[in-house]
């Protein structure tokens, strides 16, 4: 097998694993036990890439973007932070254009502490899998090509991965995926650390979950309004990255 094949043959390893955790939680699949087995299938994408370096002579995640430098956890709090900073700034515009639509305010310190936690350690395996698969691994193999090409295969591969959702959910759901990816691969791109690429994007996670903890939250079904917004957001959210990350 050449190098090329093998390359491509590795993706499609990770990609099929990553689909199955993919599909089993979007209920597309019933893998019992749920949530557990979600939570187990999208580890088991994180060693499938793990063992696809291996047999192509890498080092590992480490390869990838994700090893354990003396730094590493500073990229992936500095990440986490920022965007949950940037995010909570944006959708406190969204409540003022009447975007969201909150009531029923509560704090509790103590719970918003152990849901943080939670969501953090709940969500990793699917967002640490996926910028591996989307970004980590494509940029090892693209590291001499320009910014804006491995930018732009970097983010079609990222939408192509949320097929499911494309084939089986509305606009809304999804019309933001591209600037994410953009997003995304640019700050790996720039910094070459997956960890604050994985903290980025969970901190888009973390915020409207971390925002329901607290209120009820009520999106407007005003399909343009809620789009324009969307796109708005997440400009601001690159537009931030870009600045900080350079």
């Amino acid at each position: 097998m050449t190098a090329a094949l093998a390359i491509v043959a590795g993706y499609l390893a990770i990609f099929l694993v990553y689909q199955v955790a993919e599909a089993n939680g979007q209920d597309i699949l019933s893998i019992p036990p749920k949530p557990l087995s979600i939570f187990i299938l999208f580890i088991l994408a994180i060693v499938v890439v793990a063992v696809v370096a291996y047999l192509l002579g890498l080092n590992g995640l480490a390869s990838f973007g994700m090893g354990f430098e003396p730094n590493w956890w500073q990229y992936y709090a500095g990440g986490l932070l920022l965007g949950i900073v940037v995010l909570a700034v944006v959708e406190r515009i969204g409540i003022f254009l009447q975007i969201r639509e909150v009531s029923g305010f509560h704090f509790d310190a103590a719970n918003l502490i152990r849901q943080f936690l939670f969501i953090l350690f709940a969500n990793f395996p699917a967002a640490a899998a996926e910028d591996l698969l989307t970004r980590g691994y494509p940029f090892f193999f693209m590291r001499e090509q320009p910014l804006v090409v491995f930018v732009a295969v970097s983010t079609l591969l990222y939408v192509i991965n949320h097929m499911i959702r494309l084939v089986t959910k509305p606009i809304v759901d999804w019309f933001y995926l591209p600037f994410v990816g953009v997003t995304l691969a640019y700050a790996l791109a720039r910094t070459g650390s997956l960890w604050l690429v994985i903290g980025l994007h969970q901190s888009i996670n973390v915020t409207f979950y971390m925002m329901q903890q607290m209120m009820e939250v009520k999106t407007t079904t005003d399909i343009r309004r809620r789009i324009a917004y969307g796109i708005v957001a997440e400009l601001i959210f690159l537009l931030v990255v870009v600045l900080i990350v350079r």
